[in-house]
């Protein structure tokens, strides 16, 4: 390794990624041709460490045709640090209405847009405060076939990717109703959508996004019979995986429903979070990535007489693990709350409340202006 390479990676994050932010894909691949260690400080690697410490974004949207994004910081104490003259009022700027969050990958936030025939995906950097809106895909989402993404960076190559998984409805001669999936992938830079071989025989459904770890994509999936996997999409290769999710499912009991089950990311673990039951609320964490045995009840959150009217029964998504321990989570799409696990206490955070998306988020002044090819949108 040269000692230009060296003394780069001696430098602080901040300062790396300060560096890295101004060079092109193109020049970030070259750079990792000529030092593989070189590239595990680099983009991926650099941002992982500063999510450690990183901010969530959040996408409020009302019926009252506003669109808003928030930067919710935690300092000292993990107390949170709002700054509303730092919103971003989408409405101003964006033709579509509303827009829904997908996910933030390195200061890049995805957004898709859908009424009718029209499926938009938008990438803009609130940093910059440059956009760019993908081409239309092909295969129209249409009922009863289904439409879901995720926005993921493949540390291999260097590209962004936006994966569109259309979902097919199947029926045979018995009436009998299943769904074909297919991944449409689009790459920052490349300027059109391709369709990649093979499908899978799985319903991802249309609300829950693609939860990002370890270069791959995941969504909660049933296959044909309704039961529940995990399935993967790989950013390199492009292919599919499934393997058994979380315990303690049983698609026979009346109790159990799997819209009350959502998928996410514990530390560097893939999670399960499940409010099935009357009693608690629980979390199961993946320890080991792929190993079915190393599911393990994390989280149990009793459910008390204060939370009675609220907890249980709703859709809850684990956004991030403080530094302290303390988790945060988005109640179904109303608000933010804190679980400290130690003096199992909750509390509810009134940034913000009623109709929000949430994920984590690490600003960067990337720009999109070095991807040549695309049309940049200066907001």
């Amino acid at each position: 390794m040269s000692e230009e390479a060296t003394s780069l990676m001696d430098l602080p994050s901040p300062i790396l990624l300060q560096i890295l932010s101004t060079l092109p894909p193109t020049t970030l691949l070259y750079v990792k041709t000529l030092s593989k260690s070189f590239l595990n400080l680099t983009l991926d690697s650099e941002f992982t460490k500063l999510s450690r410490s990183a901010s969530i974004i959040i996408h409020q949207f009302h019926s009252n045709r506003t669109n808003t994004l928030k930067i919710l910081k935690f300092v000292v104490d993990n107390n949170f640090d709002h700054d509303p003259i730092v919103d971003l009022d989408l409405q101003l700027y964006f033709p579509a209405d509303p827009v829904f969050l997908v996910g933030s990958v390195h200061g890049f936030v995805c957004f898709n847009y859908f009424f009718g025939d029209v499926d938009s995906i938008y990438i803009l950097n609130p940093t910059t405060r440059e956009y760019i809106i993908l081409p239309e895909p092909q295969r129209v989402r249409k009922w009863p076939n289904l439409v879901t993404y995720g926005f993921g960076f493949d540390p291999v190559r260097f590209e962004y990717k936006v994966v569109r998984i259309y979902q097919e409805e199947i029926r045979d001669t018995n009436d009998f109703r299943y769904y074909k999936s297919e991944a449409q992938v689009y790459i920052i830079g490349k300027g059109y959508w391709r369709s990649c071989a093979g499908h899978v025989m799985l319903c991802f459904g249309c609300w829950a996004y693609g939860v990002k770890l370890y270069g791959k994509l995941h969504w909660l999936v049933s296959d044909a019979n309704g039961n529940e996997l995990l399935c993967s999409f790989n950013l390199e290769n492009e292919l599919f995986e499934s393997f058994p999710t979380a315990p303690m499912y049983n698609k026979k009991s009346k109790e159990n429903c799997p819209n009350l089950r959502s998928l996410g990311v514990f530390g560097r673990c893939l999670c399960v979070c499940d409010n099935n039951a009357d009693t608690h609320f629980e979390v199961w964490v993946m320890k080991e990535y792929g190993v079915t045995d190393s599911w393990v009840k994390q989280i149990v959150i009793n459910i008390a007489p204060e939370y009675n009217d609220w907890l249980c029964y709703e859709m809850i998504n684990l956004l991030k693990v403080l530094e302290d321990g303390q988790v945060l989570f988005l109640w179904r799409d109303d608000f933010l709350f804190l679980h400290h696990p130690v003096k199992k206490t909750l509390k509810m955070l009134h940034v913000c409340e009623g109709n929000l998306l949430a994920c984590g988020h690490v600003s960067s002044s990337l720009s999109l202006k070095n991807f040549e090819v695309e049309v940049v949108n200066v907001f």
